[in-house]
């Protein structure tokens, strides 16, 4: 199928990161964790993290809430039967130790981390109610970040970041392969009056800049990328405080736990707060952001390698809370659907309904294109959102604190 370029406009990220706002937000993961009132560990106070060179941190959530966002978006679709997983590789974040960086006007010693998730999955509709071969979409969805957080000094940090759609499907003779690439990189300074120890009831406020430059990259068939260069700037005031005690559930029949100080962030601009609960040793254990009543990312960690019982060369980094190495997570998903959105608004799946199945096969490969074509000019004027207001709240999300 040859699908015309004006048809696979470089909007796909975008379409998504509004739709992501505007559709349904569900309580999900309920199941991960339980928050419990405060545990005989008693826990005041949480410290640095002590980082070792390979350290990692295994994050679940995001999977299902990436599944459970496109099975949303297609929910009222006539024939649609649903999202299937094929294969995951959940959320890791890895310790790379220090190298020398610049950030804006900084220069130093910067900690850095590596991130990466992968999610395969089909997408399925009834048998010959589309012009796919089985009536299926396979996709897959990877995801790259390398992070890097000022030492000895608050409030600066570099993320870059790769999304990379694939979508394959069969249809009208062909065998199609769809790309779409997002390259952003995000360079943050804060500014602010921030306590000496991270204890109850501390409370402080900050203020963010956060400066990105994008490039997002299309193409069919691997024939010729079609780009397109993209800036963009925010300021955002947060308030911070520390709320107190929880344990977090997680496991198999949540019957692990992990003891936790939780502390509270409000984006002022949009009233959105996001909950971070961390280990006595400082790393995260469980993040969670709501807005009007409703949970719109959560993930826990659910597996991972602190080196810190026996001698070995570590990475200490001041002011720790600051940092925002999980600020992927919420990219992943914000851009993952969109790229996946892009994936599917991209392949129009209109059967053509005739009563001659020979007739069918006939006119397949003209008559069908013509008709995707027009669908696919069709789906993307349907859409329309409010570009600032979606900026904004996925701005407000991406304070998630290093692990």
């Amino acid at each position: 199928m040859n699908l015309p370029h004006s048809a696979v406009i470089l909007k796909s990220a975008t379409a998504l990161n509004r739709l992501m706002q505007t559709s349904r937000q569900a309580l999900l993961l309920a199941a991960l964790f339980v928050i419990s009132l405060p545990t005989a560990m008693a826990i005041e106070s949480i410290g640095e993290p002590n980082y070792t060179t390979d350290d990692w941190f295994l994050y679940q959530g995001y999977t299902e809430q990436l599944v459970d966002q496109l099975s949303d978006a297609w929910q009222d679709e006539q024939n649609f039967e649903g999202v299937t997983l094929t294969t995951r590789e959940e959320l890791r974040v890895t310790q790379l130790g220090t190298e020398s960086c610049t950030i804006l006007t900084w220069s130093g010693d910067c900690v850095k981390a590596q991130m990466t998730h992968l999610v395969n999955f089909t997408v399925d509709w009834q048998d010959n109610t589309t012009n796919y071969e089985n009536d299926t979409l396979n996709m897959s969805i990877s995801y790259t970040a390398t992070h890097w957080k000022s030492r000895g000094t608050a409030g600066w940090e570099k993320l870059d970041t790769t999304t990379l759609t694939i979508t394959q499907f069969s249809g009208g003779g062909e065998d199609n392969f769809l790309e779409h690439e997002l390259q952003e990189v995000a360079l943050t300074r804060r500014i602010g009056t921030f306590p000496e120890t991270i204890q109850i009831g501390e409370l402080w406020d900050v203020e963010k800049t956060v400066q990105v430059s994008g490039l997002e990259r299309t193409r069919e068939n691997r024939g010729l990328w079609t780009e397109d260069e993209y800036n963009r700037s925010t300021v955002t005031q947060l308030s911070y405080q520390v709320l107190g005690e929880r344990g977090v559930y997680y496991g198999v029949d949540n019957t692990k736990l992990h003891d936790t100080l939780a502390i509270q962030r409000v984006d002022l601009g949009d009233n959105t707060t996001t909950i971070d609960f961390f280990r006595e040793e400082g790393f995260l254990a469980h993040t969670e952001t709501w807005q009007n009543g409703t949970l719109l990312l959560s993930a826990t960690l659910t597996d991972f390698r602190y080196y810190v019982n026996e001698p070995h060369a570590s990475t200490m980094s001041t002011n720790w809370l600051l940092p925002t190495v999980l600020i992927c997570m919420v990219v992943l998903v914000v851009i993952g659907i969109g790229a996946t959105w892009f994936g599917i608004s991209t392949v129009p799946k209109t059967r053509i309904e005739l009563d001659d199945a020979s007739t069918l096969d006939s006119v397949a490969d003209s008559e069908s294109t013509q008709k995707k074509s027009s669908g696919l000019i069709e789906k993307a004027q349907e859409k329309t959102f409010d570009v600032k207001e979606i900026e904004s709240k996925i701005d407000s999300l991406d304070d998630i604190d290093e692990t």
